[in-house]
């Protein structure tokens, strides 16, 4: 019976470890930001702005 525990806790252990792992690597991965898309964004929009005020 003892080995049973034994081996019941180690599988527990294993398993929320694996949970925890794989939380906290999704959170990393979705909090990651895309810093050359909003920075081409805004480029763009300056320039359709001077674009827009020299036709005017």
């Amino acid at each position: 019976m003892k080995n049973l525990r034994k081996i019941i806790i180690l599988f527990l252990f294993i398993f929320l470890a694996g949970i925890v792992v794989t939380a906290l690597s999704i959170n990393t991965t979705l909090n990651k930001k895309e810093p050359s898309k909003n920075l081409k964004t805004k480029q763009d929009t300056v320039y359709l702005i001077k674009k827009n005020k020299k036709l005017a």
